[in-house]
């Protein structure tokens, strides 16, 4: 049976809205599929209450998060290399972000896990090489804890006789995202890659 001018008009809207549904769906939905790193999407979880003492001295808590996307790096000042080799990396990222909007969204922090030797002045001097903008911060090594665990950040000083000041000190290579809800929300593991980042992170930031 032929569909009369009513019939062909009532498909026709009908198909325009499960499209638009569709297309809405697929735009705000769908996962951030990223290229460098790890997505955790709802099952992203609020961060465990901290605080910190950043290069300036301030408290840093859960709560200075809020409102941006933040990348935290875990490491320390007198680390020969991966420390120096991911900041520089993070630096590459920022100045590759395209967008002004989405640069200005996001931030870097570094989280010294050596608070004994990285004190707020020597955390300030080191950052500020890598990029004016980072932050960094560290506390007393129960303090740090209560951050680093839940996070599943690994971290332990080695090779230390008494009370000298020269010792190794082990730390995860990961950085972890959290959103500006404060929860921790992906992972980039190493080694990272700047472009792959700056890719990720626009993606990240214009899809929320």
């Amino acid at each position: 049976m032929p569909m009369n001018k009513s019939s062909i008009a009532a498909v026709a809207i009908l198909a325009l809205v499960v499209g638009f549904s569709l297309s809405w769906y697929l735009v705000h939905k769908q996962p951030v599929q990223l290229e460098s790193g790890t997505w955790f999407g709802d099952k992203a979880r609020p961060l465990p209450d901290f605080e910190l003492i950043d290069q300036d001295g301030r408290k840093m808590t859960r709560e200075n998060l809020r409102g941006k996307w933040s990348l935290m790096f875990f490491g320390f000042t007198h680390c020969p290399d991966v420390c120096p080799t991911t900041l520089q990396t993070l630096g590459q990222m920022m100045r590759r972000i395209d967008d002004p909007d989405v640069a200005a969204a996001v931030q870097v922090i570094f989280v010294s896990v050596d608070p004994e030797r990285d004190t707020p002045q020597i955390l300030r001097d080191y950052v500020t090489y890598f990029d004016p903008g980072f932050i960094a911060a560290t506390a007393p090594m129960e303090k740090l804890r209560q951050l680093t665990r839940p996070l599943g950040i690994a971290h332990e000083i080695r090779n230390r006789i008494g009370d000298s000041m020269e010792y190794d000190v082990d730390h995860s290579a990961a950085i972890v995202l959290v959103n500006p809800d404060a929860e921790f929300a992906g992972l980039f593991g190493a080694p990272q890659d700047a472009g792959a980042m700056a890719r990720d992170m626009t993606r990240i930031v214009e899809h929320n």
